[in-house]
């Protein structure tokens, strides 16, 4: 078997979170890393709120302690960057790729302050928009990484996730009554709150009642948000908005 394949079977046998990424570091050794940290997002629509979930190898136990502890994931501009970026990116270039607030700047001087090197950072995406960040750490300033070797890391990461997801089922979405999911469906096809109580026959009052009970427990505070969250936690058909 080729190595991938060999980090593959290992990941897919693993019956724990700790497991997963007990398979995980080997592989990225190979590759000249040394660190490996992951960050588990809920899916659209969870019922609560958990704090995130963080697995690392390879760090400082006590930077550790001191990122979950202090909850430093709040205001590490990686993880969030990643979430929304198309391609893996250098930890060092992320005050390149997005302006940085007070707070996330000094999290990078801390986080240099360690001296816990430069990394790579891979989005990974999973079931119902439950998606995450994995995290690789160099061992030394420029390790030879090429295009292949990336994808190679872009897969393995992905396999670990999707295991992770497999292992840690999330928190069963936000349900809606059925007359709340045809406010919401008429909210993502851009009618208005009067309008829609015209189509439903019914008052403009009980529309905004339930358009703040869908608002509630889909944790939003606008339309679009609500119309995204209910297209990707399955609330909404995109057939039903053609």
């Amino acid at each position: 078997m080729t190595r991938l394949e060999t980090y593959m079977k290992g990941v897919a046998e693993a019956q724990s979170p700790e497991r997963i990424w007990d398979a995980v570091l080997p592989f990225a050794q190979s590759f000249g890393i040394d660190k490996v940290s992951y960050h588990h997002n809920r899916a659209f629509g969870s019922a609560q709120q958990p704090d995130t979930a963080v697995f690392t190898r390879g760090f400082p136990n006590e930077w550790v302690c001191t990122y979950v502890d202090e909850k430093l994931y709040e205001v590490d501009p990686i993880p969030a960057y990643a979430s929304h970026a198309t391609q893996p990116f250098r930890w060092s270039d992320i005050g390149k790729l997005t302006p940085l607030k007070e707070p996330e700047t000094e999290f990078l001087k801390r986080l240099m302050a360690e001296g816990l090197g430069d990394g790579l950072a891979l989005q990974v995406f999973g079931p119902n928009m439950r998606n995450g960040y994995v995290g690789v750490g160099f061992s030394k300033p420029n390790p030879d990484l090429s295009a292949s070797d990336i994808r190679e890391l872009q897969a393995a990461a992905q396999a670990a996730h999707l295991r992770y997801c497999t292992l840690v089922p999330d928190e069963a979405p936000a349900s809606l009554t059925p007359r709340e999911a045809e406010v919401l469906t008429w909210i993502a096809r851009g009618k208005s709150n009067s309008v829609i109580a015209d189509i439903l026959g019914v008052s403009p009052h009980t529309v905004d009642t339930l358009v703040r009970r869908i608002y509630g427990k889909l944790e939003v505070a606008d339309r679009t948000t609500a119309a995204i969250h209910g297209i990707g936690a399955g609330l909404i058909q995109p057939s039903r908005l053609a």
